[in-house]
């Protein structure tokens, strides 16, 4: 395993440590309790089939979002070469929030993906559960750390797409947004503002997030973009963070929960299905960083 990669298992290490610090110290705050709010999320569902073909794809790009930028920009990483036919257009990073992504296109669409997190630094700052009121729909709140690191490179991800789709012409048809762990935390909200930019339909598969917002800001992401898979591996400790309830984080549906690498639930609309990842003790770093069996992160 490379250093990079040990540097992400510490950084989620620390992360166990002040989730359970943190619940300790709220014992004003109601973690699933009977007064909960119930998230309104009815009719939530995709409009498209899940299709796990499509998501094994989809998560090489992912993970190939946590290469080094120069490499995405020509396209030359170890895991750019298990994507061909891709045509990147922009490898973006923020070196204020150290949030990275790229920008790029096939034959027929535009993909938008987002680096998960790379240091110690970087995760605990992330995992400090403060909440910042959410610009497009102030009546939600939304992860601080998380919402920073998008609005640092929005307008870069925007004006990519546009060179993208003036490329590509009227064969683009579809916009995708990807990430895995805090880079699907960084497509949830990409997506959710994405989906206002165009006209042309928007689709997102994330992996390992955690929860991104509130019960108003899954109300209202669900109001806008029905068309998210969210995939959770097993035991994998990053979807439980922050906890279910505290400051009222909720995840964004659609779960789709692998109890194996070849077994999947498509979960219910609730965002919080019972009987999936929420079934389970979710505590495996392994589980995170193997998706599919696929080893992240940039090989």
């Amino acid at each position: 395993m490379n250093s990079s990669n040990n540097k992400m298992i510490k950084s989620i290490i620390s992360c166990i440590i002040i989730s359970f610090l943190m619940a300790n110290l709220c014992n004003g705050i109601n973690i699933k309790g009977d007064e909960q709010k119930q998230v309104n999320v009815m009719n939530s569902l995709p409009t498209f089939p899940y299709d796990q073909e499509i998501a094994e794809s989809f998560v090489q790009y992912a993970y190939a979002a946590y290469c080094y930028g120069p490499d995405i920009q020509n396209w030359n990483c170890t895991t750019c070469k298990n994507i061909p036919g891709f045509n990147i257009i922009s490898a973006i990073f923020n070196i204020t929030t150290n949030t990275q992504a790229y920008v790029g296109y096939t034959n027929n669409q535009v993909i938008v993906s987002f680096r998960g997190s790379m240091d110690v630094d970087s995760w605990i700052t992330n995992f400090k559960f403060l909440e910042t009121i959410y610009p497009p729909y102030p009546q939600a709140k939304v992860h601080d750390g998380f919402y920073k690191g998008w609005a640092s490179v929005s307008s870069q991800v925007k004006s990519s797409i546009d060179m993208a789709l003036a490329k590509c012409g009227s064969n683009c048809q579809q916009i995708w947004v990807v990430g895995h762990s805090l880079g699907a935390a960084l497509a949830t909200l990409c997506v959710a503002e994405v989906q206002g930019w165009y006209t042309l339909p928007a689709y997102s598969y994330t992996y390992g997030s955690p929860r991104v917002g509130d019960s108003n800001f899954v109300e209202y992401f669900n109001q806008i973009h029905k068309n998210n898979y969210r995939v959770v591996n097993q035991h994998d400790l990053v979807p439980h963070v922050p906890m279910e309830g505290l400051l009222d984080y909720h995840h964004v549906p659609t779960e789709v929960y692998y109890p194996t690498n070849t077994t999947y639930i498509v979960c219910n609309d609730s965002g919080e299905d019972p009987i999936c990842s929420d079934s389970v003790i979710g505590l495996s770093i392994y589980d995170h960083l193997h998706y599919f069996g696929i080893p992240c992160c940039c090989k």
